[in-house]
C-alpha cells in the first residue's frame, strides 16, 4: 500500500501521505473477481516522506540499473496517458525495505514531536477505535513494513523505488508512484502530507483524489497493454475491493483493528471509485486534476457526489475545554473525525449500512483529549506527557449534524445519538447506568467517571470518562454553544 495516514489512523494518513505510493494490498497473483480483470499489481498504499534526506540507497548493480531505466521508461508513458506534461525529469534511486522503513520512522520523528503520537493513538482508544493495549506506533509501523513497496517523496521531488518488488509487480507500481510525481510537479501535493491537529478529515479527502487518480492511473495503464482502457471494465470497483480487501497474505493488515485496516484503505478505494467514475463519465482525467488544485474539504464530499458537487463546507465546531472541567485539565490533543469517522465509530456495534446511515448527516465535528493540569511537560519540539496522564483523561467528542428543514429538522442527529448509545452499551456491557441530568445515557466506567451520550438539537456529544461529578455541567456547557 502506498499513504499508511493514515489510520484513518492519523499517523497512518500522515505516513500515506508521508511517502507517497508505498505500500501494496495484493500479490499481482491473486485471482481478479473479475474474468476481464488485467493481471496488475495492487496499488500501492503509500507514506509519503517529508525530507529524505541522502540520495538513493547503494542500488549500484544491474538489477537497480534495470529498474531506474523502467522508471524512466515509463515516465513519459505515464504523462501522456494521464495528460500531464512531464515538466522535468524524475530523480529516482532503489532502496532496500530496511532503508524505506527506516526513512518513513525518521519523517515521522519530525512530524509528530514529544508525545504527539501517543496522544492521538489514545483519542482513537477514547473513541473505542483501538484496543486499550494496542502500541498504536508498532501497530502502524509493523502493518507499513509489511505492506510497503517503495515511495514518491513530494520534498525531495524524488522516487524511491522498491528492490525487493517481484518483476511481474514492477511496472504498475511504478506507474503509480509516477503518476505521483506528474502529480506534485502540476498540483504541489506535499502540500497535503504535513501532520496538523484538527486536519485529519480534510487530509483524508484530498489524498483520496491523489491515491485515487495514480489507482485509476494504474489501472489503466495496465489495461491499455491488453489494448482496452479503465472505460472498459464493468465494474472497476469490484475489481479493486477483491485486490485490497483479500488479505490472506498479509497477516498483520488481517488482524488490525477494523478502523485501522479501513482508514488505511480509504484513499484507494472511495478515492479510485471516485476517479473512476470521473474518468468513465468524460472519457480524461481533466476534471480530476480540477480535484487535485482543490481537493475535497471533507470525507463527506468524498463519499457523497452531490456534497462535492455543490462544495457543501463542513461545519467549524471550535476544539474548546468546557469551564467544569478547565480548571482540573487542559487540552492535549484535537482532531475532526469527519463523517469517515461517524462510520467507524458506528460499525463497532452497529451494521455497515445502519452505522452508514446513522453517519450520513455529518455536518461537523471535533474531539478533544483533555489529561490533567500540569501532565504535559513542554519540550523544545513538543510536548512530553507524565506517565500517570492517560489513566485519567477525558474525550470529549462534539457532532453537529446538517441542517434540515421541516418536520426532520433533528432527525439525523436523534439518529446518530441513538447509534452512539448502542455503542456505549456495546462497549461497556456491564458498566452500570445511571442518571446524569441532560444526558440521554451514562454509565460508569470507572470509579467517579462516567461515559455518557447527549443531545440538543443538531448537536451529539459524546463524553469518555467524564467526571461523574462535574457530567451534568459538562454537558449543559458543550451543548449551549
Amino acid at each position: 500500500m502506498e499513504y499508511l495516514p493514515g489510520p484513518r489512523m492519523r499517523l497512518q494518513k500522515t505516513l500515506c501521505a508521508l511517502a507517497l505510493g508505498a505500500l501494496t494490498c495484493r500479490h499481482p497473483n491473486t485471482p481478479a473477481p473479475m474474468a476481464d480483470a488485467p493481471p496488475m499489481a495492487p496499488p500501492p498504499v503509500a507514506a509519503t516522506a517529508r525530507d529524505a534526506g541522502g540520495g538513493p540507497s547503494a542500488g549500484v548493480g544491474a538489477g537497480a540499473r534495470a529498474l531506474e531505466t523502467l522508471a524512466d521508461t515509463l515516465s513519459a508513458r505515464m504523462a501522456t496517458l494521464r495528460g500531464l506534461a512531464l515538466r522535468r525529469p524524475i530523480p529516482r534511486g532503489v532502496m532496500s525495505r530496511a532503508q524505506i522503513v527506516a526513512r518513513l520512522r525518521e519523517r515521522t520523528r519530525q512530524e509528530y514531536p514529544g508525545a504527539e503520537i501517543t496522544l492521538e493513538g489514545e483519542l482513537q482508544k477514547r473513541l473505542g477505535l483501538l484496543p486499550e493495549s494496542m502500541d498504536y506506533e508498532a501497530t502502524v509501523f509493523a502493518l507499513l513494513e509489511e505492506q510497503v513497496l517503495g515511495f514518491y517523496d513530494p520534498l525531495e521531488q524524488r522516487l524511491y523505488i522498491a528492490d525487493w518488488v517481484p518483476a511481474e509487480a514492477q511496472a504498475s507500481t511504478m506507474a503509480h508512484e509516477l503518476t505521483h510525481a506528474l502529480q506534485d510537479q502540476h498540483f504541489n501535493i506535499g502540500r497535503f502530507t504535513h501532520h496538523q491537529q484538527g486536519g485529519n478529515d480534510a487530509q483524508l479527502a484530498a489524498m483520496s483524489v491523489v491515491e485515487g487518480d495514480a489507482t485509476a492511473a494504474m489501472m489503466d495503464f495496465a489495461m491499455r497493454a491488453a489494448g482496452r482502457t479503465l472505460r472498459d471494465l464493468q465494474d472497476p470497483d469490484a475489481l479493486l475491493r477483491g485486490q485490497l480487501q483479500a488479505t490472506a497474505d498479509q497477516p498483520r493488515l488481517a488482524a488490525a483493528p477494523a478502523a485501522l485496516r479501513d482508514t488505511l484503505l480509504f484513499p484507494y478505494l472511495q478515492g479510485f471509485s471516485l476517479c473512476a467514475r470521473i474518468v468513465r463519465a468524460d472519457g480524461d482525467y481533466h476534471a480530476i486534476n480540477d480535484l487535485l488544485a482543490t481537493p475535497p474539504a471533507s470525507t463527506e464530499q468524498v463519499l457523497h457526489a452531490d456534497k462535492l458537487a455543490a462544495r457543501e463546507p463542513p461545519i467549524a465546531v471550535p476544539p474548546t475545554v468546557p469551564a467544569a472541567l478547565a480548571r482540573d485539565f487542559q487540552l492535549a490533543y484535537h482532531d475532526v473525525e469527519g463523517e469517515l469517522g461517524l462510520r467507524l465509530f458506528l460499525q463497532t456495534a452497529l451494521p455497515v449500512p445502519r452505522a452508514d446511515s446513522g453517519a450520513a448527516g455529518w455536518g461537523g465535528d471535533h474531539a478533544v483529549l483533555l489529561v490533567p493540569n500540569g501532565s504535559l511537560r513542554p519540550l523544545d519540539a513538543g510536548v512530553e506527557l507524565s506517565p500517570e496522564a492517560l489513566a485519567r483523561d477525558v474525550l470529549l467528542w462534539t457532532v453537529t449534524m446538517d441542517p434540515v428543514t421541516g418536520a426532520a429538522t433533528d432527525a439525523q442527529a436523534t439518529e446518530f445519538a441513538a447509534g452512539a448509545q448502542a455503542v456505549l452499551a456495546h462497549r461497556y456491557p456491564q458498566a452500570p447506568v445511571v442518571s446524569v441530568p441532560g444526558a440521554m445515557v451514562a454509565r460508569v466506567v470507572s470509579p467517579g467517571r462516567v461515559s455518557l451520550v447527549a443531545r440538543s438539537g443538531r448537536t451529539v456529544l459524546v463524553g469518555d470518562r467524564v467526571p461523574q461529578d462535574r457530567a451534568a455541567l459538562v454537558v449543559r456547557q458543550v451543548l449551549a454553544r
